[in-house]
């Protein structure tokens, strides 16, 4: 497995990505025929801005395996993405994973732990010691953000087509432990 900052030739994989860990991930979340009205070319449209017109500061990397296909994917911040959130426990946390997607069959083989610590990693040469990420309602995987050493710090909530769904909040005030894992 390859990891590796990500640029807009990736960006078909990262969509595919995306996707199909949204496909996957979010059954239970999601009503089916949203999900599978999920588009690769709209989101393309929207990741290649991403890279074209970058609207914050943000860093992407891509696991990929020795034939190129790309099977995750990680997208740090040095900054929250809502700063202006009233919420003043999260507040405190500096950096943001904004998102990190791995497809199905490559799920606990490590790929998500080596896109987090390259995040990490990022953030701390920054100076950034605290991050913090959103996880879904629902969402099985908030486990692995509790395993990292994560606590739950709070929670927003999110529309997606007319709908509110409950976002949770999990932070480290230190994320350099999470190198050690």
């Amino acid at each position: 497995m390859n990891f590796r900052l990500a640029s807009i030739e990736d960006v078909p994989g990262i969509v595919k990505t995306k996707v199909d860990t949204w496909r996957t991930t979010y059954q239970s979340i999601f009503p089916a025929d949203f999900l599978q009205s999920l588009s690769y070319a709209e989101n393309e449209i929207r990741w290649r801005k991403r890279f074209t017109n970058p609207e914050r500061k943000v860093f992407i990397y891509i696991a990929e395996t020795d034939s190129k296909e790309i099977v995750g994917f990680s997208m740090g911040s040095p900054e929250q993405f809502e700063l202006a959130l009233k919420i003043p426990s999260i507040r405190k946390y500096v950096g943001e994973i904004m998102a990190i997607y791995v497809l199905k069959q490559y799920q606990r083989k490590k790929i998500g732990l080596k896109l987090v610590k390259l995040i990490v990693e990022r953030l701390v040469e920054k100076d950034i010691r605290s991050m913090i990420v959103w996880v879904l309602q629902g969402n099985p995987y908030y486990k692995f953000y509790e395993a990292l050493g994560g606590k739950y710090v709070g929670q927003k909530m999110l529309e997606i087509e007319g709908v509110n769904y409950v976002e949770h909040a999990y932070g480290w005030v230190d994320i350099r432990e999470i190198l050690t894992i």
